[in-house]
């Protein structure tokens, strides 16, 4: 069944930073992570770490139900934070837009509404973590002088108003993976901006052997394809880059999506990616099995 532990209580936090894990240690990246957040700069927070509760949507729901701070900071229990104003700076833009007034239940306009720091690989990446991040996309991010508009704001660390996660409807707790996605559809339907913050940065590793990436890719195929069958709709897009002119395109269709993967797999052979290659082999076996043959989630 699992359990919601408060690791970091506080009476009246600014903030609750929200850490969902299977086993609450992480290969010991957890109590690394405990001490990133001790470092900072910023320490007007709780932490909550939901541990052993699935799919990560209804993980992260329990915290929140838990939680007393004005702003939410999920970040996944694999994740090392850059330095010491990490916190400090996703807060920034949005302290500011509470201090206009702003009612974060009301529609945003413009404003800012989530934010995140750039994806960074860890500074002991192996080499081949590094060559094989070269070649496979959404597993880093520049990091940037402003704010920047991009679909890479996720809960590998990201911030957002406690009252406009639940304006928008809290996570979804049924869907098995793409909770990035339709948060961020979510947040930005409701008229809010998610950008990445100016120097600010978290690590995020890539699987450490060639293993590892393909079960990664096949699970990312099985539970696509088992969303898309099971819970029609949340087939979210998410680009990689930045976003131009700040435009986000929610959907494609299916032929669009099937003629860029064969593009992608094309120049895959092309440009000689080879990880890239495989990779996109496994999506396409794992997204076969969850089509024809999953019935229920089994992480």
């Amino acid at each position: 069944m699992g359990e919601v532990r408060i690791v970091r209580p506080h009476t009246n936090p600014l903030a609750s930073v929200i850490i969902p894990s299977l086993d609450g240690y992480r290969g010991g990246n957890v109590e690394k992570l405990l001490g990133d957040l001790e470092r900072q700069t910023v320490q007007d927070f709780e932490i909550i770490m939901p541990i052993g509760i699935k799919p990560n949507g209804k993980a992260r729901n329990e915290g929140v139900r838990k939680a007393k701070g004005r702003y939410l900071v999920c970040v996944d229990d694999d994740v090392r934070l850059g330095h010491e104003r990490v916190i400090e700076n996703l807060l920034k833009p949005l302290l500011e837009v509470e201090r206009e007034g702003h009612d974060w239940t009301k529609p945003g306009e413009g404003r800012i509404g989530m934010t995140g720091p750039s994806q960074q690989l860890p500074p002991d990446a192996t080499w081949f973590q590094r060559w094989a991040a070269s070649q496979l996309p959404r597993t880093q991010f520049p990091i940037v002088d402003d704010y920047t508009d991009t679909d890479m704001v996720t809960h590998m660390c990201l911030c957002i108003p406690t009252d406009l996660y639940k304006a928008v409807g809290w996570e979804n707790e049924q869907i098995v993976r793409g909770t990035d996605v339709d948060l961020r559809y979510r947040v930005r339907k409701f008229g809010y901006r998610i950008v990445v913050v100016p120097q600010t940065w978290a690590y995020h590793p890539v699987p450490a052997n060639l293993k590892g990436i393909l079960r990664e890719w096949f699970n990312k195929g099985r539970w696509t394809a088992f969303n898309r069958k099971h819970f029609p709709g949340f087939d979210y897009e998410a680009p990689d880059g930045i976003l131009p002119n700040g435009k986000y395109v929610p959907k494609r269709s299916k032929t669009y999506r099937a003629m860029r993967f064969a593009g992608r797999f094309l120049l895959g052979i092309v440009t000689f990616k080879p990880i890239r290659l495989m990779a996109q082999i496994a999506y396409a076996i794992g997204y076969l099995k969850g089509h024809f043959f999953e019935t229920e989630y089994e992480p």
